[in-house]
């Protein structure tokens, strides 16, 4: 009996050059989807709500240090603090409620906490 052919049972698998392709074209995609991410959030922090409260807290915590006889506070809690949020800029156009809730709780003399609901 004489056999014709290859007897082999090696499964060629694809070229090199086709592996480099899809490997470019891989990372094309993903440095597409990376770039659209990004420029999504590009001007907004993934957790905006805290750098706003934080914010917020800053500015009255500021306040409070040079407010003497305690008006500014009074006037704080009495809607300054929404008043402000107003003119604050980016930090509290964002997530105007939390810059809110962070000026007054520096206001009201509270511990920093921007994870409290």
């Amino acid at each position: 009996m004489v056999l014709t052919g290859d007897i082999s049972t090696h499964v060629r698998g694809p070229r090199r050059r086709n592996l480099v392709i899809a490997a470019l074209v891989a990372v094309a995609v993903l440095g597409t989807a990376a770039w659209a991410l990004a420029s999504k959030f590009n001007n907004r922090p993934v957790w905006v709500e805290n750098v706003a409260y934080d914010a917020g807290y800053f500015h009255a915590t500021q306040l409070r240090k040079t407010d003497r006889d305690g008006s500014v506070m009074a006037g704080a809690v009495a809607g300054g603090c929404e008043k402000w949020s107003l003119t604050a800029g980016k930090k509290a156009d964002d997530a105007r409620e939390h810059w809110v809730r962070g000026c007054l709780d520096a206001a009201h003399n509270r511990a920093s906490n921007p994870n409290e609901a």
